[in-house]
């Protein structure tokens, strides 16, 4: 072959490679970051760009806690149940610096007790109250 011929092979595929990875680039960018459930929805889900409760706005603070259920006594008509949306602990106090009980694989249920203001969630666990961090709680119907 000449030395033309084979130049041409070889800057075609060259070109066919690199609209390849641009092609590939574009997917990965615009690929959705979250995950597609097929289950009904349960929990009503904001998301916020990193802010503090001291640099947010008080109108993003007020709507996101008006989301949350409202902080009552256990209901003996109404009882939420949850479930972890990772591995997790199950802590015996609502602190990071608390005793670890137990971690629970994704998918484990448990009644909830209380939702408390400080990001932690009060939970009946095996027949004794224990804490959750509020992140990894999905509320369920069931």
């Amino acid at each position: 072959m000449k030395k033309t011929t084979i130049n041409t092979i070889l800057l075609s595929i060259i070109a066919i490679m690199s609209i390849s990875i641009c092609f590939l680039i574009f997917c990965i960018v615009t690929r959705p970051r979250y995950v597609i459930v097929n289950e009904p929805e349960t929990a009503k889900i904001m998301e916020v760009d990193n802010l503090s409760e001291d640099t947010a706005l008080p109108e993003t603070i007020s709507a996101m806690n008006d989301t949350l259920p409202a902080e009552t006594e256990t209901s003996t008509t109404t009882m939420m149940h949850g479930k972890t949306s990772t591995r997790v602990n199950i802590r015996d106090a609502a602190s990071q610096d608390a005793r670890v009980l137990n971690t629970v694989d994704e998918g484990t249920t448990f009644d909830i007790l209380e939702i408390l203001n400080n990001g932690w969630t009060k939970i009946l666990y095996e027949g004794v109250e224990a804490y959750i961090s509020s992140d990894y709680v999905i509320i369920t119907t069931e």
